[in-house]
């Protein structure tokens, strides 16, 4: 792990603990694969920051390209593993940078839902998914939009792991190409919706 990465994680951590009542769940009783695709809720511009930092290890994790137009923001971000993606969604070159990363055994995080706005899974965690065999860590983030509340321990910031989904499970639930229901599958699995959570 690089030592700014590292020293940025650890910093991040802190702060969760200190303002936003840190509780992580579930999290122990996970074996974490190489090569994995970390998936979860989006509620706040801090989510991927706030997400790697509690993980021993690092990941990278898609950014919208205008956060790129600052070249020193965008050094730093960069830096922390965060790679450019259009607004317009996926592209087939951004599809591929990422199933390469994949394929290297690097980890990915990535969040469904692809905006705080929007509240159905796009399909490209589902293709990404589907051609590296990547096993699936579905995370539900609660209150990461509601710091006043963690701050003054009315509420806490969750992190709430739920079941994997590895390759031959979704593989048997679905076929090829369908990688919206899919990816329906796994954001209902990280809101706790499936009939596995």
């Amino acid at each position: 792990m690089k030592f700014f990465y590292r020293l940025t994680i650890t910093f991040v951590k802190t702060l969760m603990h200190f303002l936003w009542n840190l509780k992580i769940t579930g999290m122990k009783e996970i074996r974490f694969k190489k090569g994995c695709i970390i998936c979860a809720n989006h509620q706040s511009a801090l989510d991927p920051a706030f997400l790697a930092s509690i993980f021993p290890f690092e990941c990278y994790f898609m950014a919208k390209s205008e956060l790129f137009k600052n070249k020193i923001f965008g050094a730093l971000i960069g830096y922390l593993n965060a790679i450019p993606v259009r607004r317009a969604g996926f592209t087939r070159g951004t599809i591929q940078k990422f199933i390469k990363l994949l394929e290297d055994k690097n980890n990915i995080m990535i969040f469904p839902e692809g905006s705080r706005k929007s509240f159905t899974a796009k399909p490209g965690i589902a293709k990404l998914a589907w051609e590296t065999n990547a096993p699936i860590y579905p995370v539900h983030i609660e209150n990461a939009n509601d710091l006043w509340a963690c701050f003054f321990r009315k509420k806490n910031l969750y992190f709430i792991f739920r079941k994997p989904l590895y390759a031959d499970e979704y593989k048997s639930r679905v076929k090829e190409g369908e990688y919206r229901q899919l990816a329906t599958i796994i954001l209902n699995r990280i809101n706790g919706t499936s009939d596995e959570n």
